[in-house]
């Protein structure tokens, strides 16, 4: 053999050694691809996915389906293969690890948040579909979180509503805030407090904040809630997370105390973030979802309007509707159920 030959073929082999390594190195990258797709109409382990006490609620003849994206866990890599095969895909996606996971994230912290997501979403779908259908609905300031070492442990519980301070009542997060401050730190505070069906006056000694000097704080952190007469349980697949789910698990919930039978026989599915008014925000991985509602035989897929651009020439068997809140995704559907009107229903244009 001659040294060039030599030299040409250690090079041949060094390359497909470090084309090798590089193939196979992580990536600083997580893919999307289409997830599962679950029916919210009906039932997870012998019981209603959307139980409802204190009001009638209706059987359904159709489905109403909250779709999902699969996407790379926490703590697994993706290979470079995968990612190009993911880019050029129509129904996946790959993007920087860093959009989709803060740094520094860990894998409780992340199971922490969607879990609050999560229940964000079930107490605003809630709210939203009761208002839709005419139940009274207040909104007061709700325990969001109790520090683990703060004065409120054991004494206030995520999920409470605060009445008053000192007596005095309140109907903001901000007027709460007021109250508590007004008093200086480590004198005690009494709030009056709703939790569940029991009003409760629970005392907490305040402490000084670790960020502002000499403000008295409680420990905890409050948002605005939702109190309505029936009680609403969704017992969801954790798969679900997130927020994303709220407008279909908003729509599904309206269907269940509404009498008229909304979806009819249609195989509805869709994605969108919703508040307790019944705003309806963006969701991501909308192509996927599409991707997976398309393979479980959905027929009308819900899409906010704010991800309208995401969909541009992509092709699919199913009706996309637009939809700007949950009083449009009420309407478009009923719409759809009768030749009469289903060609008024708006897609994205």
């Amino acid at each position: 053999m001659t040294r060039q030959t030599w030299t040409a073929a250690v090079s041949a082999v060094w390359f497909l050694v470090l084309a090798i390594v590089i193939a196979l190195a992580p990536s600083p990258f997580v893919t999307y691809a289409p997830g599962s797709t679950y029916e919210l109409l009906g039932q997870a382990e012998g019981q209603d996915v959307i139980q409802v006490e204190g009001l009638p609620t209706h059987a359904a003849t159709g489905q109403i389906r909250a779709a999902t994206v699969d996407v790379t866990p926490l703590n697994a890599s993706v290979a470079l293969p995968e990612v190009l095969y993911a880019h050029w895909a129509p129904d996946r996606d790959a993007i920087p690890r860093e959009w989709h996971y803060p740094t520094r994230t860990s894998l409780a912290e992340l199971r922490d948040r969607e879990s609050q997501r999560l229940s964000s979403a079930q107490m605003n779908a809630a709210a939203a579909a009761l208002r839709a259908a005419g139940v009274a609905v207040q909104q007061i300031p709700m325990v969001s979180t109790v520090a683990q070492a703060g004065p409120a442990i054991d004494l206030m519980l995520p999920g409470d509503f605060v009445l008053a301070v000192d007596g005095r009542p309140c109907s903001t997060v901000e007027e709460v805030r007021a109250a508590v401050e007004a008093r200086t730190a480590g004198d005690p505070v009494v709030l009056t407090v709703l939790r569940g069906t029991e009003t409760l006056t629970v005392t907490i000694q305040t402490t000084a904040s670790s960020t502002r000097q000499n403000v008295p704080v409680w420990g905890g952190t409050l948002v605005m809630g939702f109190s309505y007469a029936p009680i609403i349980t969704f017992h969801l697949d954790p798969a679900i997370g997130g927020g994303s789910g709220g407008m279909m698990l908003a729509l599904a919930t309206f269907d269940r105390v509404t009498d008229g039978g909304l979806v009819g026989d249609l195989v509805v599915a869709g994605s969108g973030v919703i508040d307790g008014a019944g705003n309806i925000s963006r969701a991501e991985g909308i192509p996927e979802k599409l991707a997976a509602a398309e393979r479980d035989g959905a027929e009308v897929f819900l899409i906010p309007l704010a991800n309208c651009a995401d969909v541009t020439g992509i092709q699919t068997r199913m009706r996309l509707v637009s939809v700007g809140t949950l009083d449009d995704a009420i309407a478009s559907v009923d719409a759809l159920n009768s030749p009469d009107t289903e060609a008024l229903v708006e897609g994205c244009s």
